[in-house]
């Protein structure tokens, strides 16, 4: 009888205490997508911590980046260029763990690429020949959409606003794909998890022209909101997932992601990116 009263006073102190946080993450693909891909994760954190995660899929970049500043979510699911960009604006802001990917070659990894890719049909066969075609990005604020094909395009010494005819951004990675597709344009940037996406979808379509170096994958971070120990304690748990759960499942089902989970790094393991931050980005030669 006394066991049974302890454990319910338990379950009572711990209701009574359970929070209800916030995690935001950015649109790299269709929000329902995400929606349907992140909602197994809030459910096991909610499960594990006793406390209740809602997810919220911001339109883009900036405003995912807005709302980290302005403190109104508590964790995020931050790209490699906006951690970067926020430590440096937000040093409260904490680094939780760093997801990470099964590689082509069944290696576990923190790391991805981005690539820049052809439609095949076009008979584009280098960077060089795909000059005064129809080229995009997916969004200045993504990192293997924009921050590392334009270190690709100063190794090579181009300068895609007056190289191509055309320069777009379709926001979206998959959405640069469609446009290949539908051939709206010839050439395009995305990352390598998008183009393998895109080889099962499409079949044999696509020509690769460049890669990048690796880059850190995706980061979990925690805003002010969160202390110190809180954050430790949901950072145990992202680390601890096990790999056949529905959250890790729910990555490859709906997003073609193939999850291992997460790592717990630290800040200095994205440092590489900085150096991204020093690539002219001839914005006023438009």
């Amino acid at each position: 009888m006394l066991l049974r009263l302890v454990v319910f006073s338990f379950f009572i102190f711990a209701s009574l205490h359970a929070k209800e946080y916030i995690f935001a993450t950015y649109p790299s693909n269709t929000p329902s997508k995400i929606i349907q891909a992140l909602t197994p994760l809030m459910e096991y954190l909610s499960a594990q911590s006793g406390d209740t995660f809602k997810l919220v899929v911001t339109k883009d970049y900036d405003e995912l980046t807005k709302r980290i500043e302005e403190k109104s979510v508590d964790f995020a699911w931050v790209n490699t260029k906006n951690f970067v960009l926020l430590t440096e604006r937000i040093p409260s802001l904490r680094y939780l763990v760093t997801y990470l990917e099964h590689s082509k070659n069944g290696q576990i990894t923190p790391y991805y690429q981005s690539f820049i890719v052809a439609i095949k049909d076009a008979n584009i066969t280098s960077l060089e020949e795909a000059k005064n075609k129809h080229f995009a990005f997916t969004d200045k604020e993504s990192t293997s959409g924009y921050a590392y094909p334009m270190m690709i395009f100063e190794a090579h010494h181009i300068n895609p606003y007056t190289f191509f005819q055309k320069v777009f951004f379709l926001k979206k990675h998959n959405k640069v794909i469609e446009a290949l597709i539908n051939h709206s344009l010839e050439v395009g940037a995305i990352s390598d998890g998008t183009y393998y996406n895109a080889l099962e979808k499409y079949g044999d379509r696509f020509t690769i022209l460049a890669t990048s170096e690796p880059i850190p994958l995706d980061a979990i971070v925690a805003s002010e909101n969160v202390s110190h120990q809180e954050s430790q304690r949901i950072a145990h748990f992202l680390e601890n997932i096990p790999l056949n759960s529905p959250a890790i499942k729910a990555f490859e089902e709906h997003l073609g992601w193939s999850s291992a989970g997460f790592v717990r790094k630290n800040e200095r393991f994205y440092e590489t990116f900085k150096r991204t931050l020093k690539v002219p980005l001839y914005e006023t030669l438009q």
